[in-house]
């Protein structure tokens, strides 16, 4: 029996269902694991806007230095019950899913995200390979996942091949113990923890030529298996470039915006440690480290501990909101620090990848189909 839904791109007269569902199946934080609830997003990635990519995705003509997000939207008779967007990585040639939510099929109740005969739910899969193929279409060789390991989205990704990468732990801090100690004292009545002094040797702003260093000390820090499923390259630490001046009045209305603030230890010629301090206009801020354990030593008086001392300063100076730090399951060092200066545990996920077909190009095509034709 075929089904009476089918996924189909995006376009401007699904807005109103699409805000629905972007309003039921909203984000939500817990430091407790357990079942997804009804109302969450099977995947929503971190900094990320789906109402942003609606409008990369229906927008006539590509909007130069922009990156051109894939919406595709599960329809029943006329109305949104799922969305599914994917747009291109750092790396060139590689893909997210950065956003997959389902809502009530008709009949069901008005209850988003309630599956009909339990996960791996057909909708999910059809969007998610949906999705596949559009990366496919763009040249994408591999596509990413970053998924809550304690819901059913992993058994979605796993039917269509996606394989463990790596676990992510995030952690947060609340804006009570970012606030200065004279606030803070005030409202809690005890003075919250003192930041470390950032007097640390070799401790400067990240430039450009350091962006080889830095990604020296990814590959020294991060596994091997991390590292060929990432496949990341010494261009992928260069600092950012401005964001052209048109994309700016739809940015500043849909999107939270990021101003980046990129530190770095270097010891010896060789790059130990690096920080990136992404500052928001609203919601949280966001928080990467990477850090040589070989280089923490006593004599540099808590080289972790310092550079979060010195983000949590530049918070405060501008504008006292939660911090997010997300780090992987194999950095430690990292994980104790954040805990040493107030961040607690909030979720973990499992970042996922799937090695995609490639296309042959249009000559090859056409080769092989003069060729199919001289045997017949």
């Amino acid at each position: 029996m075929q089904p009476d839904w089918s996924v189909v791109p995006v376009r401007w007269w699904h807005m109103a269902g699409i805000t629905r569902l972007i309003r039921r199946t909203r984000r939500r934080r817990s430091s407790v694991a357990g079942p997804v609830d009804v109302r969450e997003a099977l995947l929503w990635a971190p900094r990320w806007s789906p109402s942003f990519g609606i409008v990369q995705s229906v927008w006539g003509a590509p909007v130069p230095g922009v990156p051109r997000t894939r919406s595709l939207v599960v329809e029943q008779s006329g109305r949104v019950i799922g969305l599914g967007q994917a747009q291109p990585r750092g790396e060139p040639r590689h893909w997210e899913i950065v956003y997959l939510a389902l809502g009530a099929e008709a009949g069901d109740g008005d209850t988003p995200g309630a599956p009909t005969s339990g996960y791996p739910d057909r909708r999910a899969l059809q969007l998610l390979g949906r999705l596949c193929d559009a990366a496919i279409e763009r040249h994408a060789e591999r596509i990413f996942a970053s998924v809550r390991d304690d819901n059913d989205a992993a058994a979605v990704f796993g039917q269509l091949n996606f394989a463990p990468v790596t676990r992510e732990h995030t952690y947060i801090v609340p804006a009570s113990l970012v606030s200065p100690a004279s606030e803070a004292q005030d409202q809690s009545g005890a003075a919250p923890r003192s930041s470390p002094p950032t007097d640390l040797a070799g401790l400067r702003r990240q430039e450009r030529a350091d962006a080889f260093g830095v990604h020296q000390l990814y590959r020294a820090t991060t596994p091997p298996v991390v590292q060929l499923a990432e496949a990341r390259r010494p261009q992928a630490w260069d600092l950012p470039r401005r964001a052209l001046g048109g994309w700016s009045i739809l940015d500043t209305r849909l999107s939270p915006g990021l101003v980046g603030r990129r530190w770095v230890i270097v010891s010896d010629g060789q790059t130990v440690a690096w920080m990136q301090l992404g500052l928001t206009r609203r919601g949280p801020h966001h928080l990467s480290l990477m850090i040589n354990p070989m280089g923490d030593t006593p004599g540099m008086n808590g080289m972790a501990e310092t550079m979060l001392g010195l983000a949590l300063d530049h918070v405060r100076r501008s504008r006292v909101a939660p911090v997010i730090a997300r780090v992987r399951e194999h950095q430690w060092l990292e994980c104790r620090a954040l805990e040493s200066v107030g961040f607690r545990l909030s979720e973990t996920h499992v970042l996922m990848m799937k090695q995609l077909a490639l296309t042959a190009p249009a000559l090859r095509r056409q080769l092989v189909s003069v060729m199919e034709r001289v045997v017949s």
